[in-house]
């Protein structure tokens, strides 16, 4: 039996959830970005190419961040010389999700399927960089993998096993709503004992129905889909949102970094001072007794 599926399952939308093989050193995590993803992309006008890019980078992002055990982010990034760019998908500890992108007019003529190397362009000069920033203190860390002709879950996988020594498979299907995502892992230290549990998750993954796997209706449906034949236990899943980090007392810092002098030639210029977050696309506007206040104290006697 297994115990992934049922009806108490919660639903799929907008949620993440790991799980267990019964009795073998195998791990994994399912995802569904609906609403989720709705919101990260309606803050822009993505070409239809870059937009399944995002759902794809955004699910994996997810599905990377759930195996981790810090309260800082994990950020996916494509930069290229290509169509698109640069790409940036950023994921905290509380699965709050958010993103933007660059592209040039040629990427709104790409089919809606094209695949990432065609998104990136020259590949010698494309990157997809993962970068872990525990915002403790910690030391950040950055993978880099080059950008070869496979799909966004085979480079992940690439990096996993390169960069993380740590055998994995992952599946990303974006439709027009949303996206589902599936990732397996053989949990480092496992032994001999433990191949053929191993190669039956990875033939499963390899033989699953995408189809069938979008359109699970619940979490356990989702594992149960892909991992048919075995024992499974599913743990609680966790919600997913859109959660951008901007903030007013963010934009003023930045605008006192930029310093009075840079300041005051913008208010000469265009008369406020206007900053736009990438993000969300939110607009931060500042009148100049507003700006020139953020340096009120740069007057005050010592």
């Amino acid at each position: 039996m297994n115990a992934a599926a049922g009806s108490t399952s919660p639903p799929t939308q907008d949620a993440l959830a790991r799980f267990v093989l019964e009795g073998a050193a195998v791990r994994g995590a399912v995802v569904s970005l609906d609403a989720t993803l709705r919101d990260i992309l309606g803050t822009h006008p993505y070409p239809p190419a870059l937009a399944r890019a995002l759902a794809e980078f955004a699910a994996a992002a997810a599905l990377l961040a759930s195996t981790l055990k810090f309260k800082g982010s994990l950020v996916v990034q494509l930069a290229s010389e290509g169509p698109v760019r640069l790409a940036v998908v950023e994921c905290d500890a509380s699965l709050g999700l958010r993103a933007t992108a660059q592209w040039r007019d040629e990427a709104g003529a790409l089919p809606a399927d094209a695949a990432l190397a065609v998104l990136a362009g020259d590949r010698a000069r494309a990157r997809l960089v993962i970068t872990l920033d525990p915002k403790d203190g910690g030391p950040i860390y950055q993978g880099v993998v080059a950008i070869g002709g496979g799909s966004i879950a085979g480079l992940i996988e690439h990096y996993l096993a390169t960069s993380e020594q740590i055998d994995s498979r992952m599946v990303l299907v974006a439709g027009d709503d949303g996206v589902r995502g599936l990732l397996v892992q053989r949990l480092p230290g496992a032994g001999p004992e433990d191949d053929d549990a191993w190669q039956r998750t990875i033939a499963a993954v390899a033989a699953l129905d995408r189809g069938r796997f979008a359109r699970a209706a619940t979490i356990g449906d989702l594992v149960a889909t892909a991992l048919p034949q075995e024992d499974i236990r599913l743990f609680a899943a966790r919600a997913t949102r859109f959660a951008c980090r901007c903030s007013e007392s963010r934009v003023e810092r930045a605008l006192r970094l930029l310093g009075r002098a840079e300041i005051e030639t913008l208010l000469a210029e265009r008369g406020n001072v206007e900053v736009t977050c990438e993000f969300c696309n939110r607009t931060y506007a500042l009148d100049p007794a507003s700006a020139r206040a953020l340096f009120s104290d740069e007057s005050r006697p010592a």
